[in-house]
């Protein structure tokens, strides 16, 4: 009888092992991509390059991912900083000019960037990508405005762009 409780509580404590195992394992942080092992923000570098198979693909997903949020900045800009309040209307349209001709470099560069990319032009295509054009997000700060829509997306423009110079210096 002793012996059938010890093999039930073998047995019981096995499965408790398993089960804890398996529920950590299913918890645990997800796996790094090997193209963002140098990046400060993890978590974003794997969304935007998001299972890519090889360096090229990577940096084509993180260079569209840093466009796309360029063409929002210019949306937003154009349709939401005229409704800021308590600003002298030339610093609105100071600010909307910057930002304008702030994202409209940082497409431009986005775009010399792929092509760089394409003619597998490294140095071309890190200088690119280095013109941060922090223009916008400088023009905010300088006239202390904190209007969130604004803000918070040149904020995740400045983000996914420190993850494309990552992926960019990660060795292929």
């Amino acid at each position: 009888m002793a012996s059938q409780k010890l093999n039930c509580c073998l047995l019981l404590s096995m499965a408790i092992i398993l089960v804890v195992t398996k529920s950590s394992e299913a918890n645990g942080a997800v796996p790094t991509s090997p193209y963002c092992k140098i990046c400060t923000i993890p978590n974003l570098c794997n969304n935007v390059v998001n299972d890519a198979t090889n360096w090229k693909e990577a940096m084509v997903k993180s260079i569209n991912a840093c466009t796309e949020i360029a063409y929002r900045i210019q949306n937003v800009t154009n349709s939401i900083l005229p409704q800021i309040t308590g600003v002298a209307p030339q610093t609105k349209t100071s600010i909307q000019d910057t930002c304008k001709e702030a994202m409209d470099g940082a497409v431009s560069d986005l775009q010399e960037a792929m092509k760089a990319l394409n003619k597998n032009d490294q140095g071309t295509m890190l200088t690119n990508l280095a013109s941060l054009h922090t223009d916008c997000a400088d023009a905010l700060d300088q006239f202390g405005i904190k209007f969130l829509p604004l803000t918070k997306v040149v904020g995740r423009y400045l983000k996914h762009m420190s993850v494309a110079l990552s992926v960019a210096q990660t060795p292929q």
